[in-house]
């Protein structure tokens, strides 16, 4: 070898060596790869700190459960204010946002038809139903129930809940498959909540 080549060839060694230890081993891909979460990560939709608002959004928590595989699962969404009842059931009644479908949530609940209103009396909440529950037909009414129930007992006011058509209790299913017109609590579909 010359000495004119030796400093060239050193060069190119540090230059390759330099970009041995810059790369650690991970190689770049030409097209992104989908990730799955890990199983159980729905409990984080569960968590009493909300998530961050984002810009726009709105600082007040307002807890709402929708389905994900046969389960309940909590979600923490962000509003301007603090909802009133009605206001809650209507915003459960309205189902998953976009972005929440995405995430693989859906519900049990037909729509906006279903309540006519609700109540509040000394920690209970007292929910008038139209007969479009009943008559449903559905296998899923205990999830439809598990709904509102865990709804509005999120809100610290409300501890049980009742049913109510034309002014009549209604008794309504139990996670156990149970029906009762006994006021029901979030502790009546624990089984059914996302772990």
């Amino acid at each position: 070898m010359s000495r004119s080549r030796l400093p060239r060839w050193a060069a190119t060694l540090s230059v390759l060596l330099a970009a041995a230890v810059t790369g650690c081993g991970v190689h770049a891909e030409d097209v992104p790869r989908e990730e799955n979460p890990p199983n159980g990560v729905s409990h984080a939709w569960a968590t009493e700190t909300p998530p961050d608002p984002g810009p726009g959004a709105g600082a007040v928590p307002e807890r709402l459960y929708f389905v994900l595989d046969s389960e309940i699962v909590a979600v923490t969404r962000n509003v301007d204010a603090q909802p009133s009842v009605d206001e809650l059931v209507d915003d459960l009644l309205a189902g998953p946002t976009d972005a929440e479908q995405r995430d693989g949530l859906t519900s049990s609940l037909l729509g906006n038809d279903i309540v006519v209103g609700v109540q509040l009396s000394g920690g209970r909440a007292t929910v008038a139903l139209t007969a479009a529950l009943d008559e449903s037909g559905r296998t899923d009414q205990i999830l439809a129930f598990a709904q509102i129930v865990c709804t509005l007992t999120a809100k610290p006011d409300i501890t049980s809940v009742t049913f109510t058509r034309g002014g009549q209790p209604v008794g309504v299913p139990r996670a156990d498959g149970s029906l009762s017109e006994a006021p029901a609590t979030a502790a009546d579909y624990a089984s059914l909540l996302a772990t």
